[in-house]
């Protein structure tokens, strides 16, 4: 897909998440070209709202590219400023492609400029509270060095898991775990529970609430646990 080209301001080779606030001031985009693959960061004032990412015959969009690029330890990235028209063109056409991430402001479209590529303004469809759980979501989790296993349960019981392991038995001791936790952090005044990590010389294990189900991600015990949370919080964007 092409976007506008922008005007170029500077190179870098870094994590995504120092390339970023270099574009806190301006519209931008940021792109990727590796001897793996190649893709793209649209920012708004250094808020990624939209991604892509190709990497041979896999294609990536939105949450998923996101989650890609910020896995990344260095990436040579090019920086073009955005004017206000290069900039509404450039996020229609990746709402347009199913590239945008959920960062979008909602109210972008009254606060982004008039100008020739920008449509009326109409009604925003209803969200759901959380995405839908796909196998590509959990194959993404699955796709993180040292991931074991990945499983969504409810009440103890494995709905939708991808990996090799003894399902049933990890869903009904995460089960427990969860029930512990919730009870902990309501008890402590500590707000809602976002995830429990169980690290031991064996392997580490995160268990994360997704809507009405939770999801729990087993791992060996040198695995990135970072890199583990950023896939998740990917596929929990919209939540």
């Amino acid at each position: 897909m092409m976007l506008p080209d922008g005007k170029t301001f500077g190179s870098m080779s870094a994590p995504l998440t120092e390339v970023l606030p270099f574009t806190e001031a301006f519209y931008a985009i940021v792109r990727v070209r590796t001897d793996n693959g190649e893709g793209f960061v649209l920012s708004d004032k250094g808020r990624a709202v939209a991604a892509w990412w190709r990497d041979g015959t896999k294609e990536l969009r939105g949450e998923f590219a996101l989650a890609r690029l910020l896995a990344e330890a260095s990436l040579p990235c090019n920086l073009s400023r955005y004017g206000d028209e290069e900039y509404a063109l450039a996020l229609e056409r990746c709402r347009d492609a199913g590239y945008l991430t959920g960062w979008e402001s909602p109210d972008r479209e009254e606060a982004a400029p008039a100008s020739t590529y920008s449509e009326p303004a109409a009604p925003a469809p209803a969200e759901p509270a959380v995405p839908e759980l796909t196998e590509e979501s959990l194959q993404l989790i699955h796709s993180q060095p040292g991931v074991v296993a990945v499983s969504a349960f409810y009440e103890g019981f494995a709905v939708q898991s991808v990996g090799a392991t003894d399902f049933e038995r990890i869903a009904a001791i995460s089960e427990d775990l969860l029930r512990a936790g919730l009870k902990i952090a309501s008890d402590m005044d500590m707000g809602g529970l976002e995830e429990i990590i169980l690290e031991t010389p064996g392997g580490k294990l995160i268990i994360a609430p997704f809507g009405d189900l939770s999801l729990c991600v087993l791992t060996a015990a040198n695995a990135n646990l970072g890199l583990v949370r950023v896939a998740l919080r990917s596929i929990r964007w919209r939540g």
